[in-house]
């Protein structure tokens, strides 16, 4: 199994920061904390170096742009590749997908 996840040290603030990771590479895996005042993200821990898991929006639309996901508004990623559908709903719209599941978002796309 892949895991997309983020360098633990030397970021360059780019979408290299984001890597790709096999599950059987991993040694071992801990929470972690930047300081006193972060919450603790799962860390893999692996023989090429350590990374955290996405534990943002931001992150995670950095690493999965790429791969047709945008955000729609400020809690909720989409995957365009998946969207059959958008429709007015109150103040934004309703994303409807492929398999007939649906969000709700903030953002106006109809």
């Amino acid at each position: 199994m892949k895991l997309i996840v983020v360098k633990l040290n030397d970021r360059v603030g780019d979408n290299s920061d984001f890597v790709e990771i096999d599950i059987n590479e991993v040694n071992y895996f801990d929470l972690w904390k930047k300081d006193s005042n972060s919450d603790k993200v799962l860390a893999f821990h692996t023989s090429k170096g350590s990374f955290l898991a996405l534990s943002t929006l931001k992150e995670a639309h950095s690493a999965y742009c790429e791969y047709g996901f945008e955000l729609y508004d400020r809690s909720t990623g989409v995957n365009n590749q998946r969207v059959k559908e958008a429709k007015q709903h109150k103040s934004g719209s309703i994303v409807e997908f492929h398999d007939g599941s649906t969000v709700i978002v903030r953002k106006k796309i109809y």
